[in-house]
């Protein structure tokens, strides 16, 4: 294989980055299949690096795909959603870091707000008062068993929440991928 074309594949590999090592592999190993068979087809290598566009570009349809096959959250999806971010533009730039930051967010505090109205209540049982959880709604402040209660109610808004937002941010990365395509084909 020609030296610009292994360093074009080495660039590709940087932009994925964040995703796992076996899903990187896999699309390098399909990148580079694609430029055997053209260098086969007798195509010299800018006229492959053309066909194939930026490797930034590229990458960034990869990520992608990637991202949006599989919308489930977890820590390496989110770590290739920022990596999408600064491939994707001036969207990637604002839409997609508001969109994810606040998910991630909505989704941690739907875990943490009902943890600590069950911490609340526990200490509660065993007579003791744990002023750094507070509930209060305006002037009114729940005994603890309600608070609990409440704080289960507001977990489960938040988590709605928050995987309402992951939803968008894949919708979002689905969209700039396709117009990304549409651009380049």
């Amino acid at each position: 294989m020609d030296k610009t074309l292994s360093n074009y594949l080495d660039q590709v590999d940087r932009h994925l980055r964040p995703l796992p090592a076996g899903e990187r592999a896999d699309i390098i190993l399909e990148i580079r299949s694609e430029i055997l068979e053209l260098e086969a087809a007798g195509a010299a290598p800018e006229e492959i690096l053309s066909r194939l566009g930026d490797a930034r570009d590229l990458a960034a349809a990869y990520l992608g795909d990637t991202i949006s096959k599989k919308p489930s959250f977890s820590l390496s999806r989110l770590g290739a959603v920022a990596a999408f971010w600064g491939l994707a533009g001036l969207g990637g730039m604002f839409v997609l870091p508001l969109t994810s930051v606040l998910a991630v967010s909505l989704l941690v505090s739907g875990a943490l707000v009902p943890a600590a109205g069950l911490a609340k209540f526990l200490a509660s049982l065993a007579g003791i008062d744990l002023p750094f959880i507070m509930f209060q709604f305006g002037g009114y402040m729940p005994p603890p068993a309600t608070a609990f209660q409440l704080s289960v109610v507001a977990g489960a808004l938040l988590l709605l929440a928050g995987q309402g937002l992951w939803r968008l941010t894949v919708r979002l990365v689905r969209l700039i991928g396709r117009q990304r395509r549409r651009l380049d084909g």
